[in-house]
């Protein structure tokens, strides 16, 4: 079923990439001049480009049993692995949306596999001997070629199978997994290696046996996939169900994996990524498809023009037979040709209408395209197509209409990005930590919001150990400042030795703060644990982040923002209300927006009592960070009260 509607769609498609790759079949062009307009290429290619220009900053938000702080946590883990997964694949994860994005726009639907992927590679040891040294641990996200995939024809959307067809080595086999931290799981290796040893020389199966690369024949280049007699490259299907997973060599008769979906939500790992529906269908509708007909007429008339313009620098000649010598005809700076009588030779007269009419008739056929694509058009009027200024109210609806587009087409973006994010999130509580030794990752983290977010919340903090706290605070006895006084001396106890991290985490080595910072404050370095990926969490994309900023409308809007701050009556109201404006990172903000790459370079901390107050200070005994406090004993513990009380603290991590 899958491989009779895939067929049937492979026609289309190589049309539709001969549209997009700007190709004329020259074998078949009824003109001279072979001239292609490219705007289905200029129009996909722009929309990718407004759409897939910066990282997406979604968030994941708490369900049940989950908290803020697991949301944040779980949301720079997503963070680092979108980063991180450039490494199995050499593109970023951009480019692979941009490549499902393009390949929605061609051929209406792209999907892509989102799976486990646990891989190993070949090392020596220190004694020289080869070991396997894991390579990468995580979540992945590839997207698929259309022409491998074998969906199921019979639904509007990936429902009950979805198989794909992959070319890989035996290496590869043996050194991947997909479904866990574990070894590799395929079977029957050996079975299928003596298999393709029987079939001698040539590189192994070919993929020009199911299907010819439309994009290397336009290029005049050959698919060498499967002629590498070193690497042999082996067919392989998976079809992936709610239930199993089964994978097998068609062409060797060879099953490799019959297994359970080994993930917990029980779902077919695939995103699909559709802008248009159409009906039943599985495949979406094509963006070129409205047009097809438009860009191919726009080719007729442009090659038509070109080959009337050079049939009136060459006009054709009537000649009379035998009154002249033809082979003096030639066109150049002073020719000479030898007749019987000037009336020898006419030009043919042809019609300039059409030459005249060119200009009214491509902004017409130009003005159409762009308005079925969506875009704008600075060429043409759609008041009146053949007039080519527009009103300034005209640049302004077909501004808003491109941008009804592209909101309409980041709806389905979005939900398909979710999707992954929540694939990845599922997959991440069930098999980040699955070895029972490696119970602790680490991960970096980038942006000044995320690492001031976690200092806040105390993650690379330290405070008094569980025993002073008790003391101090009321959990046994209180005692008075003296008394603690004493009671460290008696037991020859400094006071930076009261303290541990607010979080710890025992590496085997130490306890250690779960958030650690990198010199210059730029970046950390924060340790998972299981606890931190459990509770429910939802992801909510924000897919505008991804488009192309208009660096001038964020300009103007912190611009006024600073002017708002410097207003006396706006703090005043803020004031009132228990706010005050941080004008220090508003205008780090601003600073970055214009260029600056560490804005925080123009800020000092002002000198009191002769001493520079900065992140790099020591603060004298008695200083805390707003300047002189008063100081109590040993350590600066809080000062007894009149009466022999201890001062009360608040219960809970006490910073010192």
């Amino acid at each position: 079923m899958a491989v009779q509607d895939l067929d049937s769609r492979i026609d289309d498609w190589n049309s539709k990439d001969e549209l997009f790759r700007s190709y004329i079949d020259e074998s078949n062009w009824p003109y001279n001049s072979v001239v292609f307009d490219p705007r289905v290429f200029t129009a996909i290619f722009e929309k990718t480009a407004r759409l897939f220009a910066n990282k997406p900053r979604g968030r994941m938000v708490p369900r049940e049993g989950g908290d803020t702080l697991g949301a944040r946590i779980n949301n720079e883990l997503l963070s680092f692995q979108w980063d991180e997964n450039e490494r199995i694949s050499q593109n970023p994860m951009l480019a692979k949306w941009a490549m499902m994005d393009q390949n929605a726009r061609k051929y209406g639907a792209s999907f892509a596999l989102v799976k486990w992927h646990w891989e190993t590679k070949t090392d020596k040891d220190d004694k020289g001997k080869s070991i396997k040294v894991p390579f990468f641990d995580g979540p992945d996200f590839k997207p698929l070629v259309n022409r491998d995939v074998l969906a199921n024809p019979s639904y509007s959307n990936v429902k009950g199978w979805f198989a794909y067809r992959e070319y890989v080595t035996l290496d590869e086999l043996k050194e991947t997994n997909d479904s866990a931290q574990t070894k590799a799981v395929y079977k029957n290796l050996d079975i299928l290696r003596d298999a393709v040893k029987k079939e001698g020389e040539g590189g192994g199966d070919n993929r020009s046996a199911n299907w010819q690369s439309k994009n290397k024949e336009i290029s005049g280049v050959q698919d060498q996939l499967g002629q590498d007699e070193y690497n042999k490259v082996i067919e392989v299907v998976t079809e992936y169900t709610p239930e199993r997973w089964i994978t097998y060599a068609p062409k060797h008769g060879v099953v490799l994996r019959d297994i359970p979906n080994p993930y917990d939500h029980q779902q077919i790992p695939v995103v699909m990524l559709k802008y248009y529906q159409v009906d039943d269908d599985l495949y979406g509708l094509s963006e070129i498809e409205p047009v097809e007909k438009l860009q191919k007429a726009t080719n007729a008339l442009i090659n038509q023009y070109l080959d009337s313009v050079n049939m009136s620098l060459y006009t054709p000649l009537k000649v009379r037979a035998n009154a002249v010598q033809m082979h003096t005809l030639e066109f150049g700076p002073a020719a000479k040709w030898i007749m019987n009588d000037p009336t020898d030779v006419v030009a043919h007269e042809t019609s300039g209408v059409g030459v005249s009419e060119f200009a009214s008739t491509y902004r017409f056929m130009i003005g159409a395209m762009q308005e079925a694509l969506g875009e704008t058009s600075a060429a043409v009027s759609n008041l009146n197509p053949g007039k080519s200024d527009k009103t300034a109210t005209e640049v302004r609806d077909l501004a808003v209409q491109r941008n009804a587009r592209d909101n309409y087409n980041q709806m389905f973006l979005s939900e398909a990005i979710k999707k992954q994010m929540m694939f990845w999130h599922a997959m991440n509580k069930q098999l980040m930590f699955t070895d029972p030794r490696e119970q602790q990752k680490v991960i970096r983290i980038i942006g000044k919001d995320a690492i001031r977010y976690f200092q806040q919340r105390g993650l690379d903090g330290t405070g008094l150990d569980d025993e002073t706290a008790r003391m101090i605070t009321g959990g046994d006895d209180p005692i008075t400042q003296d008394a603690m006084d004493e009671l460290l001396l008696e037991r020859k106890i400094r006071p930076e030795q009261m303290t541990q991290p607010n979080f710890p985490i025992d590496t085997g080595d130490g306890v250690i703060s779960k958030l650690t910072m990198e010199p210059g404050d730029e970046m950390g370095h924060l340790i998972l644990t299981p606890e931190d990926l459990d509770g429910n969490y939802d992801y909510i994309p924000d897919i505008e982040s991804m488009s192309v900023p208009d660096d001038g409308q964020i300009l103007a809007a912190k611009k006024q923002m600073l002017e708002l701050a410097k207003d006396p009556a706006t703090t005043q109201l803020l004031m009132q209300e228990g706010y005050k404006i941080k004008l220090k990172e508003l205008m780090e903000d601003f600073f970055e927006q214009l260029g600056a790459k560490d804005a925080d370079k123009y800020f000092e901390k002002m000198e009191e009592n002769g001493l520079i107050q900065g992140p790099g200070a020591t603060p004298q005994a008695g200083e805390g960070p707003q300047g002189p406090q008063p100081t109590g004993g040993m350590g600066g513990l809080p000062q007894a009260l009149p009466g022999g009380q201890a001062q009360p603290v608040i219960p809970g991590p006490v910073t010192v």
